[in-house]
């Protein structure tokens, strides 16, 4: 699958990613720390970024209770799920998060990319135009896959064949996006290429925060800051 069609195959299982989501251990649980990791605010407002079926964007809410938030994705199927989460007052804007610039304008204080920047065509770019939307001293929290070493590759691999590939085939009805998965983590930065990734973009790297239980060494949430 190229990464330009990611979008549209997560219209298809929209409806049963949440489920899919919950039913693995720490995902919810990541979503919170990534979240009041954004911490202090310089400006109370917060972009979720690739805000999918809105988890993470509950995740913000519950962590900031009242700050002013925008939610943006590609997929309209799951923006709709997100909506209907009934959350107060957020705007959700269907876009390319490779160019969120196009789509709305900062200043933000705080912006989370949660399985994201693994999934768009030029990860370079998207960090700097994130960066043009943040407030000076204003906090990015990077959440996705970024294995840190061999023994997190063969962990990944092995999950991937014995669980998630075929248990989520089975619910969602789209093998074709598990597979997508598997190889794109094993395509993407690993954890101390992603930090320099971030660093190159012109962030403060703050701290790596690891997953949690059986994703500790494969998911990380990384914090930086755009320098004042």
């Amino acid at each position: 699958m190229e990464k330009i069609a990611v979008p549209d195959a997560f219209d298809a299982v929209a409806p049963r990613y949440d489920l899919m989501c919950r039913l693995n251990p720490g995902y919810v649980g990541m979503l919170a720390d990534a979240a009041r990791a954004l911490a202090p605010l310089p400006v109370p407002r917060l972009l979720d970024l690739c805000c999918g079926s809105g988890l993470s964007t509950q995740a913000l809410r519950r962590a900031h209770p009242g700050v002013p938030m925008v939610a943006l994705d590609g997929s309209a199927g799951m923006l709709a799920q997100a909506r209907q989460k009934a959350l107060d007052p957020i705007e959700y804007l269907q876009g390319d998060a490779q160019t969120p610039g196009r789509y709305l304008a900062g200043p933000f204080g705080g912006i989370l990319m949660s399985y994201g920047l693994r999934n768009v065509r030029d990860p370079d770019r998207a960090l700097v135009e994130i960066k043009d939307l943040l407030a000076p001293g204003g906090l990015l929290a990077i959440h996705d896959y970024s294995l840190a070493g061999p023994g997190a590759e063969r962990l990944w691999r092995f999950m991937c064949r014995a669980v998630v590939r075929p248990f989520c085939a089975a619910v969602s009805g789209a093998p074709q996006l598990f597979e997508y998965l598997e190889d794109s983590v094993l395509d993407f930065d690993r954890r101390d290429a992603l930090a320099a990734r971030i660093e190159r973009a012109g962030f403060d790297l703050l701290r790596v925060i690891p997953g949690r239980l059986w994703q500790r060494q494969i998911v990380h949430t990384f914090v930086a800051r755009r320098p004042a």
